[in-house]
């Protein structure tokens, strides 16, 4: 789904300004940023994330050999078109026209590369450390822009992140998000960068628990627009004392009903969001059709 979320602030609002038609959470911001795991990466083109290097520097990588590990891959293994690797309920693929997508449970699309429209491309870890889609004829389509770290390796872990992780000797400081999953591609491993879509995978997981694994890749999407605009994912958005974290709780200390540690943890909320829509809404595509008229839910 870009991935890397910086700390968010909701402007402050009087909670006398207007009634809600509903309480819980609060309105959100029309307008703020794009969707982190849209179902349209998966079928359409779009600008790669990264700074792409140069078609010679991706020629650079050398003979290309298959993937021989499940969840990763390893300094000048490629992913080929239809191949992917997989760990936990997650899975990333190489597809045949070129994108690269991230999938979790309920067939539902987290992240892409936004390259579909090439066919025949391949994914590329190359041996100087940079993840890379590259095309037939040699053209880098999307980099991960972490050249320079001999030795790196892509994961795909368990909790839904996949990583670039370099030796932690030759790393430097680390420039991908803060996260509060571990790494869990190994200890002597520090991450280059990452989808950080972890929440997104928990989220979708839970779908299932509410009865909402029927059409789940849309019930997740119908969540994703929501969540995506009121908090872009990020657990500490906005105020405690007012409307805070992912799903926006207003005041955030509801969401205790879902556990201790629900000002950090972002599991805890997403799971007391989902009981909220389930509760309020039915399901979240209602919550979303509700949330288009009227601008919160």
């Amino acid at each position: 789904m870009q991935n890397f979320h910086g700390a968010m602030s909701r402007p402050s609002r009087s909670e006398g300004l207007r009634p809600r038609p509903r309480s819980g959470c609060r309105r959100a911001a029309a307008g703020t940023a794009a969707l982190l795991a849209l179902l349209g990466p998966v079928l359409g083109s779009g600008t790669a994330r990264a700074a792409a290097p140069s078609a010679a520097s991706a020629a650079s990588a050398g003979p290309a050999r298959a993937a021989t590990s499940v969840d990763r891959l390893l300094p000048g293994e490629t992913l080929k078109p239809g191949q992917s690797i997989s760990a936990g309920h997650d899975a990333l693929t190489m597809q045949g026209n070129g994108n690269l997508v991230l999938v979790a449970p309920g067939h539902t699309p987290l992240w892409s590369s936004h390259t579909s429209g090439d066919q025949g491309a391949q994914l590329v870890m190359q041996p100087n450390g940079n993840l890379t889609v590259v095309a037939p004829g040699g053209q880098a389509l999307w980099s991960a822009g972490t050249s320079g770290h001999s030795g790196s390796m892509l994961v795909l872990q368990p909790n839904g992140n996949a990583v670039v992780a370099a030796p932690a000797s030759s790393a430097p400081p680390s420039s991908a998000p803060p996260s509060t999953e571990p790494l869990g591609a190994s200890p002597s491993s520090t991450p280059l960068w990452s989808t950080d879509t972890f929440r997104q995978t928990y989220a979708d997981l839970q779908l299932a628990a509410h009865g909402w694994s029927r059409g789940q890749a849309a019930q997740f999407a119908c969540l994703d627009h929501i969540w995506a605009r009121e908090s872009k994912w990020n657990e500490r958005a906005g105020s405690p004392g007012s409307a805070y974290g992912i799903p926006q709780a207003s005041p955030g200390a509801k969401m205790a009903a879902a556990g201790p540690d629900w000002l950090t943890s972002p599991q805890t909320q997403i799971r007391w969001g989902e009981d909220y829509i389930a509760g309020q809404y039915g399901t979240p595509c209602q919550a979303w059709a509700y949330w288009q008229v009227h601008r919160n839910y």
